[in-house]
């Protein structure tokens, strides 16, 4: 009779006879059946519509980098029992490949071999491995002019297009002169000054070595409020990160006459290695020196994009990477880039602070951006030749 209670009571406590993947009596669980996005930051309850149990689990993010069906097992109390339940939930891809450079014509010498697909680059938030064909007749044995497409398209069957105008000829002619202009449209800086300068904002520039020997004291005299400048460039992914030959002298010149100073770094970093390694390099550098403005992350190596097989969503993570490498030690960062890749290509969905270049006497560009470089080729006394010209909004 003793044995007999023991097993009662040690089934009791144990909680065993019942499975906890069945759905108890009374008990419901009603899921959002909705596909969801690749990288679309949600979590358990954007899934769940209604329910009448308590959920317990601890970690409630999904994961959606996954294309396809996925599963998380969810823990939950009914009637104060332990149960678990597994939530299906199908991941897809809907966005198509992006062009990033691709031009419209192309004019080809007739019986020339020639394909089109790898002299463009192109990408997509997902696919790292994205295809590109040409769609539309055309022949290069016979001269004419032949109107046909690019299309892109990821493993998701998501495609792109766009237009182009490809010019078989016999021969292609000399242009008989000199394309070289010097007819540059300068930008004074006291002409900045008139039109940008107000309450809310200040106007600098950004320099590197290219701007050479540089008199601190006329640039300051000048009007100029702030300087950012280039403290280390990485020239390609396989090249070892150096500092700019010029950035010692020009930030102890700058704070020698009262400028405000920020530095920006030229980095090809393409992936969480490379972006925490660059980060602490630059902390390295800065070695704790005092800096007026977020610590400039500057990608510009498009032209080799292709090379990196890379998706887009991975490429702006290494961004994420250095900023909160660098937030460590007390600084911020910012992204800096031209609109067309802010608007196309980077993904900021933590709304980092932005320095915009968007070389044009007005702006339209409509992200949110802290500082705005309007000209690259600014004349200021102190600096022979030309020089970029910055905006700084100041709330």
């Amino acid at each position: 009779m003793k044995k007999i209670l023991v097993l009662i009571f040690t089934f009791i406590i144990c909680g065993c006879g019942y499975d906890k993947y069945a759905i108890p009596e009374g008990a419901y669980i009603t899921i959002d059946e909705t596909p969801i996005e690749t990288y679309n930051e949600l979590n358990l309850y954007d899934l769940i519509e209604d329910t009448n149990v308590e959920i317990t689990t601890d970690n409630n993010s999904l994961d959606t980098t996954k294309l396809g069906k996925n599963t998380i097992t969810i823990d939950y109390v009914y009637e104060k029992r332990d149960y678990k339940f597994d939530i299906s939930y199908e991941v897809v891809d809907t966005t198509p490949p992006t062009f990033i450079s691709a031009s419209s014509v192309r004019t080809i010498i007739k019986n020339n071999d020639a394909y089109f697909c790898d002299n463009i680059v192109y990408a997509d938030d997902y696919d790292k491995h994205p295809t590109c064909r040409i769609e539309g007749e055309y022949d290069l044995t016979t001269t004419g002019v032949y109107n046909v497409q690019y299309i892109l398209e990821d493993q998701s069957g998501n495609t792109k297009s766009k237009n182009l105008k490809i010019n078989v000829v016999d021969e292609i002619s000399s242009s008989g002169g000199s394309s070289l202009s010097s007819n540059q449209n300068h930008l004074e800086f006291s002409d900045a000054i008139s039109k940008y300068k107000t309450d809310t904002t200040e106007i600098g520039i950004d320099v590197s070595r290219w701007q050479g020997e540089i008199d601190w004291q006329k640039v300051k005299d000048a009007g100029v409020e702030f300087v950012i400048m280039r403290i280390g460039v990485q020239s390609d992914y396989d090249k070892e990160i150096s500092v700019d030959s010029y950035y010692y002298q020009n930030i102890q010149g700058a704070k020698d006459v009262g400028l405000k100073v920020g530095v920006y770094v030229y980095t090809t970093a393409i992936n969480k290695e490379m972006a925490i390694d660059h980060a602490k390099w630059v902390l390295e550098i800065l070695d704790g020196t005092e800096l007026d403005f977020p610590i400039a992350y500057d990608w510009e190596n498009w032209n080799k994009f292709m090379n990196y097989e890379i998706n887009l969503k991975d490429f702006s993570n290494c961004f994420n990477y250095f900023y909160q490498e660098v937030q460590k030690e007390g600084y911020e960062a910012m992204l800096y880039s031209s609109k067309f890749y802010l608007e196309d290509i980077w993904i900021n969905k933590n709304n980092y602070p932005v320095w915009l270049a968007h070389y044009t006497e007005s702006t339209n560009y409509e992200g949110d951006y802290i500082l705005w470089q309007l000209s690259n080729t600014g004349r200021v006394d102190g600096i022979d030749g030309n020089v970029d010209i910055d905006v700084y909004y100041k709330k």
